[in-house]
């Protein structure tokens, strides 16, 4: 792929997967409202981040553009000109379109800016991430590890007897907190010895339920993708959406089967760490790399306790889940068919693809009236196959006129037996060359039949792969495609 292309495509994958996310979100939004207990479901929100940073990615895939359903959104060319036919006559006016390719000038330097903006983002985020694992890894540090003896003294573990993590306590206004992916630590800290026995198993048994239900994987998988969507506002949403049913789906494990006084006496933890962090200053705990216990700030503990309070364990929602697993994906798969295409030129393909020119007799207009809206040569995207043709605007019943004397090749709704041509006429004329007619509304040809220079033999629609009504006008010879506008021009 030609780095000068890059840019635009970067570009291009970059408000896709903005619409991604931002669609997943409203989607998710209104499924809430349906079901509530999804607050509690990791799977919906965790898959629209990556529906975002799939689409990311596979729009920038070269054979992306083939997989869209629509042609490309012609675009003005730098030497855009029409073709009008007074009384048979062709007169080649050129018009002034200063403003429009003044206008497209500016798309590459907007492109090449939002490539260095992302890569000055995506490091801000990076070393963010960074800086706070490496607070995390100096509060782990200054930590004293907890013994097997110790641990049996302790309160929190008097009744717990299957296999821990590491664990270690620090005489620090912190929240309890997972931390670490692949030897994850269970960090405590000293002042919750002040607690009821009671609460401190509690707050244990969450934390060691986020270990259980392998949560660290999901945060870690998650934070990853909020740095590369780190430009997605949507995408910040659903990383915190996540994060909060990661709290909730512990808080629903724990509590499951349990007695409301135990379940006053969880709720009495989540305020006790609460008041904590406000004697403390410690305010609203930022650490992505960590599970901690309340450390959400004020709203969402008081959303928590009332949920443990008043809440029962949430209803399994398997159609709720089953359809996040399918629409999400879908989602995914249609921001890349219907994807933007976009027609520019790449001056190293146009000036490689277009064949020789052939020395033919003046031919006439295919329409009265040519109003060129993408040229030979130009691509629908970077790394895009060049465009086989000259597309003109065109009216629907607009009549499509043969340019020179020839026989009817080809008359048919399935060109090369697909519908991305829509409806097709095939001409062959002296010299081994041959018109090709698309996107027709209506055939008035049949394939074998002779015509005439002028002769009605289609009238232009919008049948096939098309973003409007247009006719595609492609010219080729002895198989080699030629550029239809040295031969219009002929005309003159």
């Amino acid at each position: 792929m030609a780095h000068a292309v890059f840019p635009l495509l970067f570009l291009q994958a970059s408000i896709s997967a903005l619409v991604t996310s931002c669609l997943a979100w409203a989607l998710l939004a209104l499924a809430r409202r349906r079901w509530p207990g999804l607050d509690a479901r990791r799977a919906p929100w965790l898959l629209a981040q990556l529906a975002a940073a799939v689409t990311l990615a596979v729009t920038m895939l070269p054979a992306a553009s083939q997989l869209s359903l629509f042609s490309a959104a012609p675009l003005p060319d730098a030497a855009g000109w029409s073709v009008q036919v007074p009384d048979g006559l062709m007169t080649v006016v050129l018009q002034d379109r200063a403003g429009e390719v003044a206008a497209l000038d500016l798309l590459p330097a907007l492109a090449w800016l939002w490539l260095f903006a992302y890569i000055a983002g995506a490091a801000r985020h990076a070393l963010r991430w960074r800086r706070v694992r490496r607070e995390l890894r100096a509060l782990l540090f200054v930590a004293e590890r907890l013994d097997a003896a110790s641990l049996r003294r302790h309160p929190a573990f008097a009744s717990h007897r299957a296999a821990l993590p590491p664990v270690r306590e620090i005489d620090a206004p912190v929240s309890p907190m997972l931390a670490g992916l692949l030897q994850p630590v269970l960090l405590l800290p000293r002042h919750m010895r002040d607690l009821p026995p009671a609460q401190q198993q509690l707050i244990v048994a969450h934390e060691l339920m986020h270990l259980r239900r392998r949560d660290p994987l999901w945060q870690h998988g998650a934070t990853l993708l909020q740095l590369l969507l780190w430009f997605v506002p949507a995408a910040h949403s659903l990383h915190g959406r996540l994060q909060w049913a990661l709290e909730l789906g512990c808080d629903r494990a724990v509590l499951a089967g349990r007695p409301q006084d135990e379940r006053r006496s969880y709720a009495a933890a989540l305020l006790a760490q609460l008041a904590m962090q406000a004697r403390s200053g410690q305010g609203r705990t930022t650490a992505p790399a960590s599970l901690a216990f309340g450390a959400h700030g004020a709203q969402a503990v008081a959303d928590r306790i009332r949920l443990i309070r008043d809440a029962h364990p949430g209803a399994r929602l398997p159609l709720a889940s089953s359809a996040a697993l399918l629409l999400l994906p879908a989602l995914c798969g249609a921001s890349v068919l219907l994807q933007p295409q976009f027609a520019w030129r790449d001056g190293a393909e146009a000036a490689s693809s277009p064949g020789p020119a052939p020395a033919a007799p003046a031919w006439q207009a295919p329409l009265a009236h040519l109003r060129v809206t993408s040229s030979f040569g130009s691509v629908n995207r970077p790394g895009g196959t060049p465009h086989q043709g000259m597309d003109f605007g065109a009216a629907r019943g607009t009549a499509v006129l043969a340019p020179a004397d020839g026989r009817v090749a080809v008359s048919t709704d399935q060109y090369e037996g697909g519908a991305r041509y829509g409806k097709v006429v095939v001409i062959e004329h002296a010299s081994g060359t041959r018109t090709l007619y698309a996107h027709l509304d209506t055939r008035l040809v049949r394939a074998g039949e002779r015509v005439q220079a002028g002769q009605r033999i289609a009238l232009s629609g919008a049948t096939g792969k098309v973003t409007g009504p247009h006719l595609h006008f492609e010219v080729s010879r002895q198989g080699a495609p030629v550029d239809p506008q040295a031969l219009l021009e002929g005309s003159r």
